[in-house]
């Protein structure tokens, strides 16, 4: 199963993005949804086959989460 990871502020865009993650799972391979990040550690995999980018050029710190993604195999 292909995991897809939406990184941006939750705002009142989020209940629309959210409604378009649970259409867009149901009866297939593919599973959207909000990226979660808990620790990380350099080198290690993020768990996302593709990230969607919408808020990483206000955050420092998501670009750095987003170039380790990068490195270990994760599309931006």
């Amino acid at each position: 199963m292909k995991k897809i990871g939406i990184l941006f502020v939750k705002s009142t865009a989020s209940a629309r993005v959210r409604r378009a993650c649970e259409s867009e799972n149901r009866g297939k391979d593919i599973f959207a949804e909000f990226v979660k990040i808990d620790k990380v550690i350099q080198g290690e995999p993020c768990g996302y086959d593709v990230v969607i980018d919408r808020i990483s050029q206000d955050v420092p710190f998501y670009r750095a989460w987003l170039k380790n993604a990068a490195l270990t195999g994760t599309r931006l």
